[in-house]
């Protein structure tokens, strides 16, 4: 993926849905505004440590590190390939203030408690198959009154069977719904505040790629041929899921403050 979204758009784009903003929008574009709208539900982050679990290829991180001015930004993922495209493009920006870490957002060994201000999550959970492991370690890294956000693709119907079911485990999806992230949170300790669904935008901002595809270039058609035919289906199945089985909901909360009680 990382490949065909730098051969279409002639650079590393994040690796998260777009959201509408203008019909003009390219599609690196619509991807900030996501970016920016989930940033929008928190409170400033000018001066905070700030953790994004499930950092893909790490040009999220650095989008918010320039534009948003933490004091420092850890980006952590599971995906040693996406690692080492974060390295390599924060190496080329010569960004000293963010760092970028394979580990579990399950388990995360790296990051100490009570260290964390605010902690992102945008379009990763999907593929954890231990949830409630994951919002622990939430409440773990996060200190007292430090909010989350958690983006993710819920599932609007009961778990798939057959075909489905051995399609979704080959493609590590862990989808939840709505009741199951509501439970979870009160059995971590975890508040959330703040919850929307916003796949309308998210499916109309997928609606301009016929704007997107025509600029690819390349000497090689038939190779631009595969990477067009490749985006064409994503983009469709995405746009056929968030219609039919699935829904993009975002979580805001906190980690209480417990030595006031």
């Amino acid at each position: 993926m990382n490949w065909a979204l730098r051969r279409i758009n002639n650079e590393f784009t994040m690796l998260h849905y777009p959201l509408y903003k203008s019909d003009s929008d390219s599609f690196f574009q619509a991807q900030k505004n996501l970016t920016d709208y989930c940033l929008s539900l928190l409170h400033p982050l000018k001066n905070k440590d700030v953790l994004e679990i499930g950092c893909g290829n790490g040009i999220q991180a650095l989008h918010i590190n320039t534009h948003y001015h933490p004091s420092s930004l850890i980006g952590i993922d599971l995906n040693e390939a996406n690692i080492e495209i974060a390295n390599m493009v924060k190496k080329e920006a010569n960004i000293k203030n963010v760092h970028f870490l394979i580990d579990d957002a399950q388990n995360l060994r790296h990051i100490p408690s009570n260290s964390v201000d605010v902690l992102l999550n945008i379009e990763s959970a999907f593929h954890y198959p231990d949830k409630p492991s994951f919002l622990k370690e939430i409440y773990r890294v996060l200190k007292p009154k430090g909010q989350f956000l958690v983006a993710d693709i819920l599932s609007k119907r009961i778990k798939g069977r057959g075909i489905i079911s051995i399609w979704k485990n080959k493609m590590h999806l862990n989808h939840w719904d709505y009741n199951s992230y509501v439970k979870e949170f009160k059995r971590s300790n975890l508040m959330n505040n703040h919850f929307e669904d916003i796949s309308n935008q998210v499916k109309k901002g997928f609606k301009l790629y016929k704007n997107w595809l025509p600029p690819i270039k390349g000497r090689n058609f038939l190779q631009n041929m595969a990477f067009k035919f490749f985006y064409y289906v994503n983009i469709r199945l995405n746009l056929y899921l968030l219609s039919t089985r699935r829904s993009y909901c975002i979580f805001v909360g906190y980690k209480p403050d417990l030595s006031f009680n």
